[in-house]
């Protein structure tokens, strides 16, 4: 198995852990990540983009490198299974990235239900992109 695939297993299994033990904020973090690790596997796996191309790319392009990622995987949603359907994605992991932040690096209290939702939405896109991409 891939190391960053296992890595976001780990990491969607932490995030459940931390708001089990009342400790969302850091489970925020995991959730978001969690999605992310994936996504890049999947450019890997699915579409055949080698790390090191991908790391080119993305610093070709001037990019920050989740930008470029979920806009990498949006388009690609967009081109191969409609609009809707990358339109839906490209909002709720936008929604979850931004929680995500503000989680990590502003000065806010994050509840049980923040946490929760946050995971939820992670549940829901690693779902997404495991049906629509066979990873």
């Amino acid at each position: 198995m891939s190391k960053l695939k296992e890595k976001s297993k780990f990491n969607i299994t932490a995030a459940k852990l931390l708001i089990d033990n009342d400790l969302y904020c850091s489970s925020v973090h995991c959730s978001y990540y969690s999605c992310f690790q994936l996504l890049k596997f999947v450019i890997k796996d699915f579409f055949g983009i080698d790390y090191d191309i991908l790391g080119t790319q993305i610093a070709q392009s001037r990019k920050k490198t989740h930008q470029f990622i979920i806009e990498h995987v949006t388009n690609e949603i967009n081109r191969n299974m409609g609009f809707r359907d990358a339109q839906n994605f490209k909002r709720r992991i936008k929604d979850l990235k931004t929680f995500r932040e503000e989680s990590d690096y502003e000065d806010i209290e994050i509840s049980f239900e923040q946490g929760r939702k946050a995971y939820d939405i992670a549940i829901e896109l690693r779902s997404f992109i495991t049906q629509k991409f066979h990873v």
